[in-house]
């Protein structure tokens, strides 16, 4: 079972390194989708079934699917010549930045271990009521401010969306049914 983690946490940072050095977007994109499918196969080595199966779902299924889509409408096949060695410093920034985030949670959660103050247990818990929990109690309003976000984006995208101009043809039903109505009697 070990063998087969580092396996797949292999896969995700060969493969997350092949997102960022791909020339073509179309590829940046398949490798990315190859690293979900890492992290959600590693997910399922942890037993977090649902997460996994969201992962796969979301990211894959759509969020993939729609940058793939994205990318072959706005054919950017002009990017395989340009140089992009002057974003490494940024990279590397974020990346000492993301590593750095993940030892200090690393270091919380062995202090929090330790001091064995939790007020229920997530062993006994199923993962998705561990998730609702946490999601629901520590991070609520995050979730709510998350979803007045999406609420806004999606307000957002109908009103880009609509048209109200006078020269669009418009359709009146009345007058299609009555027309109808006429040609059958």
């Amino acid at each position: 079972m070990e063998g087969l983690f580092y396996l797949f946490a292999l896969s995700i940072i060969i493969s997350g390194v092949m997102v960022i050095s791909a020339l073509n977007p179309v590829h940046s994109v398949l490798w990315l989708v190859v690293a979900f499918v890492g992290a959600s196969a590693i997910f399922i080595l942890l037993e977090v079934d649902f997460l996994a199966l969201i992962l796969l779902i979301v990211y894959v299924g759509a969020i993939a699917i729609l940058f793939l889509f994205v990318i072959m409408m706005l054919n950017l096949t002009g990017l395989e010549g340009t140089d992009r060695s002057n974003y490494l410093p940024t990279g590397f920034i974020i990346g000492v930045v993301f590593l750095s985030e993940v030892l200090i949670l690393q270091a919380r959660i062995s202090t929090v271990e330790s001091q064995g103050n939790s007020n229920w247990n997530f062993m006994e818990a199923s993962n998705i009521e561990v998730l609702g929990r946490v999601l629901y109690t520590n991070y609520c309003y995050l979730f709510i401010l998350a979803s007045f976000i999406l609420l806004v984006a999606l307000i957002g995208a109908i009103v880009l969306t609509h048209d109200t101009r006078v020269r669009v043809k418009r359709q009146d039903i009345f007058l299609q049914t009555s027309r109808q109505l006429w040609r059958n009697n």
